[in-house]
């Protein structure tokens, strides 16, 4: 590998949906002229599964290797030059192997379930844990929910509210390259509260507080919007619930972005949970 190039990095871990990542990796690094770098963590921490039973390190590699060598020949089958794929299998917990290796990537993508060695275990935790700890752009896809090339929606949704403008800049240079517009949304809690936290919010208050976030929207896109001037943008506003919005949303654009603060998994926020289990769509996460 160069290294002049954009370096894809994607974990492979055997699963479907691991496959699934791969495919969309390779999707970006051709249209994209990237680099691929698939990489395969051996977690050391489940060399000893369930009821005692120990698994011998050697086949828990044969595996992953057996993984990667099947995403590699997918690679080239479908155009990317062998010259620009890296793989790797390394001994060590997935999470902290991809974390580390992610900061010589410009994107990371995972599938949405995990599996490791030759077990499929902790379903989600690779990709639930990578959200606070990759150091670029993580995307989590599924192949269950997304099985078909994504793009023919040729839309992206970032979904603001907090979460300053670098998830709206890099959703705007990913529809520049793909050729797609960009959707500004921000979803108002049902009933937003007067000054009296318990009593509903009247109708005007409600309009008064749509204009403000609505001013908010636009003073913070009409420079990103004039540095973008190639890419259509709109922004909204629309009320509801964040999860079930963006999760109704996902069936109908190729692409979510949200802002994310990084924090530990363990409190990582309910509504992104709810996008990375059920989205109809792959997930992009931004750090903020």
């Amino acid at each position: 590998m160069t290294g002049s190039r954009p370096r894809i990095l994607v974990g492979i871990d055997g699963s479907d949906d691991g496959i699934r990542a791969a495919r969309y990796g390779i999707g970006r690094a051709i249209s994209q002229d990237s680099e691929l770098w698939f990489v395969n963590a051996v977690d050391d921490g489940v060399a000893t599964g369930g009821w005692g039973i120990v698994y011998d390190p050697t086949l828990l590699k044969e595996a992953g290797e057996a993984a990667i060598s099947q995403a590699v020949d997918l690679a080239v089958e479908l155009g990317v030059p062998a010259e620009r794929i890296r793989t790797d299998v390394v001994i060590g917990n997935p999470v902290a192997m991809l974390s580390e290796f992610s900061n010589q990537a410009e994107i990371l993508i995972v599938g949405r379930r995990a599996a490791s060695g030759l077990e499929r275990m902790f379903v989600g935790s690779t990709s639930t844990a990578l959200v606070s700890t990759a150091q670029c752009p993580l995307v989590v896809i599924s192949a269950a929910s997304t099985p078909e090339p994504t793009g023919r929606f040729h839309k992206i949704t970032v979904a603001m509210g907090g979460s300053g403008d670098r998830a709206l800049r890099w959703a705007c240079q990913e529809a520049r390259n793909r050729g797609s517009k960009v959707d500004v949304v921000h979803v108002i809690p049902y009933q937003p509260t007067s000054v009296v936290s318990f009593l509903p919010a009247t109708s005007a208050q409600e309009k008064q507080w749509e204009h403000r976030v609505m001013a908010g929207l636009k003073q913070m896109v009409d420079p990103i919007r004039a540095e973008y001037a190639d890419v259509e943008i709109t922004i909204r506003s629309q009320r509801g619930v964040l999860a079930d919005e963006l999760i109704g949303e996902s069936n109908q654009v190729d692409l979510l972005v949200l802002g994310v603060k990084p924090r530990p998994a363990m409190v990582l926020g309910g509504p992104v949970r709810a996008l990375l289990a059920h989205s109809s769509c792959p997930v992009a996460l931004i750090a903020r």
